[in-house]
């Protein structure tokens, strides 16, 4: 009787009541450079591109993800500041109606998170892709990120799972020594945004830490440039992170390895942890999964991972209270 009363009041909630309002924006014209200072200045990891004419009409959204996989494939010789937006964006926009309850966004978000990362929210009738020009009259209202979701569940959602019911068993490492490049290429490959760190190439052989998409972009600008230590310097600065290894030292972007750049030590979470104190960690941390170990932790060796916890898990437990 009890979890069927919460199931209900979650499902009272609307994505006006969860979303992110203050939705950082700006035009297709504008240059990768610029989104990027953007980017640092917000603290935000996407941000949503709109009309140049209806600045309240969205045509597209740019990701740290989206603009790994840009470089990567670029072929030209362009600076940052000299490659568009537009190039480099996800026109195919997922929306939602600001009235739509939470649990259908929740679904909607989790079966299409391969290929999304946000739900558009907008004032108008039209709820799934956006269609422009025939949605002119669809206005940007605000953005479900997977940040807001989780802060949701952590709020609302105690005692309804444990991270072993939503934790993914398929751990995807690399080893300490690989190449930035191979482990940007995994996480493009494998619709992932962290790697399990490791002496060697087994996740259960000398776990060591986490590499995330953010760390990777750091040194995929870097090597865009044709300047590239002083820019990676300038990147420094502006994506500055209490976590960098080798903080002294300014290394060539080129001759980095996963060594260079991951997170020793991260934080894990005990497989029988209540679901919400997983979500708690990643939206305190603004972290996208955590390393999931053994309960309890008696021995060394209990403290490598045995899966991972994300927050599109999270969003799929929600999506489960329909």
């Amino acid at each position: 009787m009890l979890d069927r009363l919460l199931k209900n009041d979650i499902a009272d909630y609307k994505a006006k009541d969860l979303m992110t309002k203050a939705v950082v924006t700006t035009v297709p014209k504008d240059n990768l450079l610029t989104i990027q200072n953007m980017m640092s200045r917000y603290r935000v990891k996407k941000i949503v591109i709109v009309d140049d004419k209806n600045r309240r009409c969205p045509v597209g959204i740019v990701t740290i993800k989206d603009i790994i996989k840009f470089l990567i494939s670029d072929q030209t010789d362009r600076e940052l500041y000299e490659i568009p937006v537009a190039e480099a964006m996800t026109e195919n926009l997922m929306t939602s109606n600001k009235n739509t309850n939470v649990i259908d966004c929740a679904r909607t978000f989790h079966d299409h998170s391969n290929t999304i990362s946000s739900l558009i929210v907008i004032e108008g009738d039209y709820v799934d892709q956006l269609d422009l020009p025939d949605n002119k009259h669809s206005q940007l209202s605000g953005i479900l990120t997977s940040t807001d979701f989780a802060s949701f569940f952590s709020e609302n959602c105690r005692s309804l799972a444990s991270v072993k019911d939503y934790m993914s068993d398929s751990v995807f490492s690399i080893s300490i020594n690989e190449k930035v490049s191979r482990a940007a290429d995994l996480m493009i490959e494998k619709h992932i945004s962290q790697l399990v760190v490791t002496a060697s190439n087994s996740h259960r052989d000398g776990f060591m830490g986490i590499l995330t998409e953010t760390d990777i972009s750091r040194v995929i600008l870097a090597l865009k440039s044709k300047t590239l230590r002083s820019v990676y310097e300038y990147l420094q600065i502006i994506f500055y992170s209490s976590k960098r290894n080798n903080q002294d030292n300014f290394l060539e972007p080129a001759l980095m390895r996963i060594r260079d750049i991951f997170t020793p030590k991260p934080t894990v979470i005990d497989k029988d942890a209540d679901l919400t104190e997983a979500a708690k960690i990643m939206v305190r941390q603004s972290i996208s999964g955590i390393p999931v170990i053994e309960s309890p932790r008696e021995e060394e060796t209990k403290n490598q991972p045995i899966g991972i916890i994300s927050k599109i898990d999270i969003i799929k437990a929600l999506r489960d209270l329909e």
